[in-house]
């Protein structure tokens, strides 16, 4: 029976050909693989690649711009190895931020210092940042300059609404002084 099947067995999973065989049905090459019947084709390796690796809690309190404590080997002359940490240079900083206009404490490496200057300030690191999760000093800076940051925009929109209104008032005013009064035009044509 597994002889009529008109399809090749390269790229499908050990999974997907044992199933092939119990459902006895016949596939043709050319049309697209049936999810339902084939649950291992649509399985796709992007959840993996997007998932965020394991961070210490003492790197998710910190911006730490992705850094964390390594394991490696100590290897001597005679190319004996020891079990030792490589730990990120982390040391306690204030950076001005400029929304909130003063300076603010933090723990973090020297990587997240170069990242800041690259993003071009405080403020853009914290708002475009991956590594900038919700939690620890970095995610309490980012919520209290989006804080700030709607405030601007309210007030901005407050006075963008009441310069419109100012300049309506202005353009009612001239309009009414431009338009000739209508009982001083009718005594002049009168004489």
């Amino acid at each position: 029976m597994l002889s009529s099947c008109s399809f090749t067995l390269r790229g499908l999973s050990r999974f997907s050909i044992n199933l092939a065989r119990k459902s006895l049905v016949s596939f043709n090459v050319s049309q697209p693989l049936n999810r339902t019947l084939f649950p291992a084709a649509s399985f796709s390796f992007g959840d993996r690649f997007t998932s965020v690796r394991h961070r210490s809690s003492r790197s998710r309190r910190g911006l730490y711009d992705g850094k964390d404590i390594r394991s490696g080997n100590n290897v001597s002359f005679s190319m004996k190895t020891t079990k030792r940490k490589f730990k990120p240079n982390v040391f306690k900083k204030r950076v001005y931020s400029e929304i909130l206009n003063e300076m603010i404490q933090f723990h973090l490496t020297t990587s997240t210092l170069r990242s800041i200057d690259k993003a071009g300030g405080l403020d853009n690191y914290l708002m475009k940042s991956r590594h900038v999760t919700n939690e620890g000093e970095g995610y309490d800076a980012k919520k209290r300059i989006m804080k700030v940051m709607k405030k601007q925009k309210k007030m901005e929109a407050l006075a963008a609404a009441e310069q419109a209104d100012e300049e309506c008032a202005d353009e009612e005013i001239k309009q009414d002084s431009e338009a000739p009064e209508e009982g001083k035009s009718r005594k002049d044509d009168d004489k």
